[in-house]
């Protein structure tokens, strides 16, 4: 945000109005909703007021008044379904002008009395310094009531809309609006609304038309600029692609077009300053897009501009006397925001940034003449704690700092290396004071003490603390010069956090292990050599990654690697070129040299195995093969054999011990050897089994047949019947019944 005392007028022009406002005030208190329907494409409009008003006196009240807008015609005003007498005059003011409409009451209003009422108007087709309604376009800042008020507008879809930012999209759509192919928005304390831009709680509960984001602080009656366009050629609106170091960038502009040639230079500055600020910070731009919007309401909190980082998007108000700055100044807020955590910081480095690229873009910066205002308070308190709020003094002097910042630490390129780090790591954001003091000695080596202590802190608190992170600070770039001679740079993980923290009081003890752990480390480095071992990248890859005690095992780890790469070439030192023990060897060395240290051990206790498994392979193929000369099988052993290939086996063990896989001949040779061996007992297992399968299946065969020759009991011979054998009709059979066939 930049801040200008120039800006803090815009509104207040309205003098007679504004003294009318005022002494209105005294006598009516209004509650109000306008509702606006635009029709651009005739240029013209519609109102509807509806406003409770009390008697605010202690006196009863005749008449009670509304605003109205320039030109309004068809004024009519209700109370119930009574109209009221009512006229219109107009205020002329520098401004522009406004109407104010007084309705005559049939009796007065007693005391503390509310009534509701409703004006309605129509406004025709209107130029002026204030308005511009036409067919194809409207451009207009639209009346409310003042204090209480909402005002609601209804555009039309089709058409290119875009108003004040404060204005929302209203969460309620009505069915009337929806079927007629408008849209409504809202608009109530606009300036609050546009200044929360990035607080989707409050816009929410504005959208939503919440009492408290009703107008209260805008003591004028004009609410909010909106314009909208159904004629594309009559359109206040720009856009283009922005390339920023192999980035593109899609930049858009949306304005008032009263304002268009104010639009144009403020549009070609962006398109030159966005390139080089980008260079300037050295990091890209975080958004795909960005959004510059015109705004006449920021400057009434004294602002000639915001920007919301984390949106992607800029408001600007026009006539600040120093509009190109302030455009630059914004934009560099995309790179020095919200990741950066004190008001000097982010405001400082914008003004750094507009002034560094200044004269590329045709800006003259203002002076702001910091250092006659007479204050001295340090920039750290800046919002906390000093009574200063000159902002002339605090913008220019936090702009000065970073100058000075950039000529103890080497000039542009130094300042550049240090701004490009800002995004390195999106933990520690947001950046504090501490880290850009870090950052620009380990940049420069440069002693930023007297620097800080004039500029920043107050000397009076924080000099303890400097000094103590001075002792700290040598004691690490002792370490960092011991550290170089081993090829490893910054510090391990804890000591890191410790000085980043600005904790120092456990720093001491880090250095001393660290310098322990570099101790041990050049004794491993020394048996390496001794083994004939290359660097390996481990230690170097895990120092600013890992904590002291991670890099103290790392280390020791690295210590038994050398020592299983050293023992196990003892051990195969009589090995024939290119043996199976000799590539897993190599295949350890190879692990040893990218950093893996337990694949290395494995590997070498790997090759160890193999040497062992050749020995025992070539013992067991040659009893495979005294196994297979002696076989001499019987009934058993065939029975055994059934199903098995131990030639097959064996012949495979010895292409597998010819070909360097002695565990794959072993596993072989042996599989042959118990194919033979075993060959009777696992006969006689198989004959076992078959014996009680078919055992089973005699049994299950009898209980079939017991089953099937039971059957229902069979009725006694009576009297008369057929002697000899006779099985009766419907009468189920037996399977000993073929017996008794003829």
């Amino acid at each position: 945000m930049l801040l200008s005392a120039i800006a803090l007028g815009a509104f207040a022009a309205l003098s007679l109005a504004g003294v009318a406002a005022a002494a209105d005030e005294r006598t009516q208190y209004v509650a109000s909703d306008s509702y606006y329907r635009l029709d651009p494409a005739s240029g013209t409009l519609t109102v509807r007021v509806e406003a409770t008003i009390q008697n605010a006196t202690n006196k009863e009240l005749p008449t009670v008044y509304f605003w109205a807008m320039p030109g309004a015609k068809n004024v009519v005003v209700t109370r119930g379904d009574s109209p009221l007498e009512a006229r219109a005059a107009e205020l002329h003011e520098s401004y522009g002008s406004i109407s104010v409409v007084t309705a005559t009451l049939p009796k007065p209003m007693k005391p503390g009395a509310k009534f509701d009422f409703v004006m309605t108007y129509e406004m025709p087709a209107l130029k002026n310094d204030t308005v511009r309604m036409e067919p194809g376009s409207i451009e207009l800042p639209f009346l409310g009531q003042g204090e209480g008020s909402f005002v609601w507008v209804d555009v039309p879809r089709s058409a290119e809309n875009y108003f004040d930012p404060g204005c929302l999209v209203a969460s309620s759509q009505p069915d009337s609006v929806k079927s007629s192919g408008y849209e409504r928005w809202i608009c109530g304390e606009a300036t609050i609304i546009a200044l929360s831009a990035d607080n989707p709680t409050v816009l929410k509960r504005c959208a939503s038309a919440d009492s408290s984001c009703r107008q209260r602080f805008n003591l004028s009656p004009y609410s909010a600029y909106v314009q909208s366009i159904s004629d594309p050629a009559l359109r206040g609106s720009k856009e283009a692609e922005v390339v920023l170091a192999g980035s593109t960038v899609k930049l858009a502009f949306r304005y008032f077009r009263r304002d268009e040639k104010w639009a144009e230079e403020q549009f070609s500055t962006a398109l030159a300053a966005l390139p080089l600020l980008r260079d300037l910070f050295g990091f890209d731009f975080p958004k795909k897009t960005l959004l510059m919007r015109q705004s006449h309401h920021i400057d009434l909190v004294g602002a000639a501009g915001v920007a919301f980082p984390s949106e992607g998007q800029v408001l600007l108000a026009s006539d600040t006397g120093f509009d190109k700055e302030v455009t630059v100044h914004e934009l560099a807020h995309q790179w020095a925001g919200d990741n950066l955590d004190a008001k000097w910081l982010w405001e400082g480095l914008a003004e750094y940034a507009t002034r560094a690229v200044a004269s590329q873009v045709g800006v003259a910066p203002i002076d702001r003449g910091w250092q006659s205002r007479g204050y001295k308070d340090p920039l750290s308190t800046w919002y906390h704690g000093s009574n200063v709020y000159d902002p002339m003094y605090w913008y220019g002097k936090a702009g000065a700092f970073w100058f000075a910042y950039e000529a103890a630490i080497g000039g542009r390129e130094g300042m550049k290396a240090v701004l490009a780090r800002m995004d390195d790591d999106p933990a520690r954001l947001p950046l504090d004071a501490r880290w850009f003091m870090d950052a620009g000695e380990y940049a420069s080596g440069s002693n930023l003490d007297e620097l800080f202590l004039t500029w920043v802190f107050n000397a009076d608190t924080a000099q303890a603390t400097i000094k103590e992170r001075r002792t700290a600070h040598n004691l690490v770039s002792a370490l960092a010069a011991r550290e170089a001679q081993y090829g490893v740079k910054g510090f391990p993980k804890d000591l890191q956090a410790n000085l980043d923290a600005w904790t120092f009081g456990g720093v001491s003890a880090q250095v001393e292990k660290v310098n322990t752990l570099l101790d041990a480390f050049d004794k491993v480095r020394a048996m390496a050599g001794q083994a004939g071992l290359p660097e390996s990248v481990a230690v170097a890859t895990a120092w600013q990654t890992g904590t002291i005690a991670e890099l103290t095992s790392t280390i020791e780890n690295q210590r038994q690697a050398v020592g299983a790469i050293t023992g196990t070439a003892k051990e195969l030192a009589g090995e024939p070129a290119g043996s199976p023990s000799l590539q897993r060897l190599e295949e350890a060395r190879k692990a040893y040299i990218a950093g893996d240290f337990t694949e290395t051990k494995r590997l070498a206790s790997l090759a160890i195995t193999t040497l062992t498994d050749k020995g025992t392979a070539e013992q067991l193929i040659a009893l495979a093969k005294e196994k297979q000369a002696a076989f001499k099988p019987g009934l058993l052993a065939r029975v055994g054999m059934l199903f098995e290939d131990p030639d097959g086996d064996l012949a495979r063990a010895e292409s597998a011990f010819e070909a360097g896989d002695p565990a794959t001949a072993l596993k072989a040779s042996r599989a042959a050897y118990d194919g033979w061996n075993d060959a009777s007992a696992r006969g006689l297992k198989r004959l076992a089994i078959f014996t009680g399968l078919m055992g089973a299946f005699c049994v299950g065969v009898y209980y079939l047949l017991a089953r099937i020759d039971r059957g229902p009991k069979r009725k006694s011979k009576t009297a008369g019947t057929v002697e000899g054998h006779y099985i009766p009709e419907g009468t189920p059979g037996r399977w000993r019944d073929w017996e008794n066939m003829p």
